[in-house]
C-alpha cells in the first residue's frame, strides 16, 4: 500500500511500531475511501449537468470546488488525528484498527489481507529470528498466528521446521 496521507520517507516507515502502521494504514485506507467518494459526487454531478443541459455553465465548477474544498478539509483532520496518534502510540477510539486487539504479535495483524498476504507477513516475521529452535518454539505458542493464517498456520510451521 501508497502511503501518501503524510510524507515519510522509506526508513521512517521501517521505524514506525506496529501500533503505529495500523494507525497509517487505517488512516490511508479512510483517506483512499474520501477520494473515491470525491470521484463519485464529481461524475455524478458532472452527469447531472450535461443531463440537464447546463453543462456550459459555471454550476459543475463551483461544485467541484465546493466538494474539493470539503474532502481537503477531512482529509486534514485525518492527518492530525493520525499525528497525534502516532505520537501517543495507540489510537484515541477502540476497535478501528481491523484487529483482534492483541498488540504483543510484533506483525502487523489486518484482517483485510488475502491469506497470502498474511502467510507472507508472518513468515518474514519469524524468518528474521536467526536461532531455527526459538523461531519454531515462538510459532508453536502464538495463538494469534494460529487465528490470523487458519489453514495457512500449518503451512507455515512445517516450512520454519525444514530449518531446525
Amino acid at each position: 500500500m501508497d502511503f501518501d496521507i503524510i510524507e515519510l520517507t522509506e526508513e521512517e516507515l521501517d521505524m514506525l511500531s506496529t501500533i503505529q502502521l495500523k494507525l497509517l494504514r487505517t488512516a490511508q485506507q479512510n483517506k483512499n475511501e474520501l477520494y473515491r467518494r470525491l470521484q463519485s459526487d464529481l461524475q455524478a454531478y458532472y452527469l447531472m449537468c450535461n443531463t440537464n443541459n447546463v453543462y456550459l455553465s459555471s454550476l459543475y465548477q463551483d461544485k467541484k470546488a465546493e466538494l474539493e474544498a470539503e474532502y481537503d478539509y477531512e482529509v486534514e483532520v485525518l492527518r492530525e488525528q493520525l499525528l497525534f496518534n502516532m505520537a501517543l502510540g495507540e489510537p484515541t477510539t477502540g476497535g478501528e484498527t481491523g484487529d483482534d486487539g492483541n498488540d504483543d504479535s510484533g506483525y502487523i495483524v489486518d484482517y483485510e489481507l488475502s491469506y497470502i498476504e498474511r502467510y507472507i507477513q508472518v513468515r518474514d516475521f519469524y524468518l528474521a529470528i536467526e536461532d531455527p529452535s526459538e523461531r519454531i518454539a515462538l510459532l508453536a505458542a502464538d495463538e494469534v498466528a494460529q487465528d490470523y493464517l487458519g489453514s495457512y498456520y500449518t503451512a507455515l510451521y512445517d516450512y520454519l521446521s525444514t530449518f531446525v
